[in-house]
């Protein structure tokens, strides 16, 4: 076993194994740091992305969107509105939303606003 050792030593270098270990070190913690990154990244757009989508009334739209049409003929009145309340973190649901203005609806639990986000379909 001891031989098999000094032919690949003879044959590389000792200098030559390390360089080569080094950058097999520098690449794994290359390619840690850059999955932590990812996932870091990700979150950030799943948070910003989250709630969902209703049909919303005519009012809720902003003048400047309101009256555009489709292809189909149809209205477009699709907003975003958050899973949950900025202010206590309560759980927002699509039944009884009560809208105050355009993109803005009250928190069944606090009160507080909700802002909606304006989506082109």
């Amino acid at each position: 076993m001891l031989l098999v050792f000094d032919i690949f030593g003879d044959i590389f270098g000792t200098f030559t194994l390390m360089i080569i270990g080094f950058f097999i070190f520098v690449i794994v913690i290359v390619i840690i740091g850059v999955g932590f990154a990812c996932r870091a990244g990700s979150g950030v757009a799943s948070t910003m992305t989250r709630g969902f989508s209703i049909e919303a009334p005519s009012f809720v739209i902003p003048d400047q969107h309101r009256g555009q049409r489709r292809s189909d003929g149809s209205e477009m009145k699709t907003v975003r509105l958050p899973e949950k309340c900025p202010s206590c973190g309560g759980a927002v649901s699509q039944e009884g939303i009560d809208w105050t203005g355009p993109l803005e609806a009250k928190c069944n639990y606090c009160g507080g606003t909700l802002r909606a986000s304006f989506e082109s379909v």
